[in-house]
């Protein structure tokens, strides 16, 4: 790029993309209660911020729900359907192409390998849950209140809304131990682990699929998410326990049953030590 100085930069990129498509989508949209929408697919990434309600993405092979002030990142290529909640749901929705990520390697040709789009919205995070994440959720707004005033050099601003959303994105996935990281065998471990997590695995099978023993698996967790191979399984389990108590009408002991814990009780000690209440406290 030369000597460009950062409006330069900024015309480059914008001017780069094909037909100036900073968005596809960018609105805020109701859906009455139980509505459904799909199933369908598309190149595009996109982005929902639940402002009311509460709404569920299906895939071919799971189910995850969203209330209030929560988010969802659903990949490129990813077949899904929705279907709004009891309440209905207000969606603020971006939709946008992985080009649009893409253009930002021209601010630095050696930008690092962890800030592409291949890198984070990959298959292992198909689909992203972002809860209390207000930083995020401002600069996704930032970028559709632009799109929809468009007041001078709007798009300016709006790809560099793009830049500090990629960023935030990558932080909150590193900081939730989601499998963004370098060590090959740390991310097949973790991605079993997030796979099979409603299964009766231990550690063992953790090692045994990654090929490494387990004082080795150990190591790694320890190094790079100073978190244990069995707490990581666990907090999976606990989180998705939290979702299922808040948003379905399953007793304690089937949801102990549904995120892979053999004995309710064991689930109730559990939860009540990471959480601070008991399971049946949340469902409430």
């Amino acid at each position: 790029m030369g000597e460009k100085n950062l409006f330069d930069s900024l015309e480059y990129i914008t001017r780069d993309l094909e037909k100036k498509r900073l968005a596809d989508v960018f609105r805020f949209v109701s859906f009455k209660p139980f509505e459904k929408y799909g199933p369908h697919e598309h190149l595009r990434i996109e982005i929902n911020f639940v402002k009311k309600g509460s709404c569920i993405v299906r895939m071919h092979d799971e189910s995850v729900s969203f209330n209030k002030d929560e988010m969802m990142i659903i990949c490129s290529n990813v077949n899904h359907s929705f279907e709004a909640g009891a309440e209905g749901a207000t969606l603020m929705q971006l939709e946008f192409l992985p080009d649009v990520f893409l253009r930002l390697d021209t601010f630095n040709e050696s930008t690092t390998k962890e800030l592409t789009p291949a890198t984070i919205f990959s298959e292992k995070n198909r689909l992203i849950k972002i809860v209390n994440n207000v930083r995020i959720m401002r600069s996704v707004q930032r970028i559709v209140n632009e799109l929809n005033v468009k007041s001078k050099y709007y798009q300016y601003l709006v790809i560099m809304y793009y830049a500090e959303l990629l960023i935030l994105i990558f932080r909150h996935l590193d900081e939730t131990y989601l499998p963004i990281c370098t060590n090959d065998t740390l991310r097949k471990a973790i991605n079993f682990i997030r796979t099979n997590y409603r299964s009766d695995i231990n550690v063992g099978d953790i090692a045994k699929h990654t090929e490494i023993g387990e004082r080795y698996l150990r190591k790694l967790f320890a190094q790079n998410l100073s978190i244990s191979p069995l707490d990581y399984l666990n907090q999976i389990r606990i989180d998705k326990s939290i979702e299922l108590l808040r948003n379905t009408e399953l007793s304690v002991k089937e949801i102990a049953f549904e995120c892979g814990y053999q004995s309710p009780q064991y689930f109730s000690r559990i939860f009540k030590q990471r959480v601070g209440i008991s399971p049946r406290e949340v469902g409430k």
